[in-house]
């Protein structure tokens, strides 16, 4: 084979070694947006249902485990008087705020309608309840969407299990039914699950609401 020709099959090899690259490289970026789609809310940018299944399959049980499930009380009232366009715009500023709180051991959920969860690892009761507390205040402040102001507040529901004992259908459960504890003691507050209630439930003053909110603590073992 002359060296012409060498040359030849040498620069068709590059060629084709550039383009398979090329090929994988905008492969590996459609399965990266597509793993981004799949498990992320289109709305909020928060991690879904599929993000919170991928994370129940990962989890080993090593750590302490917390779930605070967060649902935005009278947003369905918001949503018929302003519109469903300004709804989501709401969802979406809570959604800022609880992304400022999340890290590598703090991850927030959105899981449906205006239903959240925010779940929190290698964490002790005490942080956990400063974390509710900081959650119902960060987002009971005022907004400004589509021309109108608004505020919102939030009643949370909170599970918290050693990891070697954290089961996912019934920390969800606790965390659920804690959650409806607290709107039935009058809503924009916490509730932990499997601790007895608590005289001294007020506890902090927010701006922009109307009350403060309200920390309750209920045995429901």
């Amino acid at each position: 084979m002359s060296i012409t020709g060498s040359y030849i099959i040498y620069g068709v090899g590059c060629v084709l070694l550039a383009g398979a690259v090329l090929y994988l490289r905008s492969l590996y970026s459609e399965i990266a947006a597509l793993r981004v789609l799949a498990y992320r809310d289109p709305v909020t940018g928060l991690l879904n249902r599929n993000g919170l299944d991928h994370f129940w399959t990962k989890y080993k049980g090593k750590e302490n485990l917390a779930v605070l499930n967060l649902d935005l009380d009278c947003f369905k009232e918001i949503n018929d008087t302003y519109g469903h366009q300004a709804g989501d715009q709401l969802l979406w500023e809570v959604s800022r705020y609880l992304e400022q709180l999340t890290n590598k051991n703090q991850l927030a959920f959105r899981i449906g309608g205006d239903e959240f969860l925010f779940i929190m690892k290698n964490c002790d009761p005490n942080q956990v309840k400063i974390m509710a507390g900081l959650l119902l205040g960060q987002i009971s402040r005022p907004y400004y969407i589509a021309g109108k102001d608004m505020s919102i507040t939030g009643s949370i529901g909170i599970s918290i299990c050693q990891g070697h004992r954290a089961e996912r259908t019934r920390m969800m459960q606790e965390a659920d039914a804690a959650m409806y504890h607290a709107k039935r003691l009058g809503k924009n507050r916490y509730c932990v699950f499997g601790e007895r209630v608590l005289p001294e439930d007020l506890v902090q003053s927010n701006p922009g609401v109307n009350k403060p909110w309200r920390q309750t603590q209920f045995n429901l073992r």
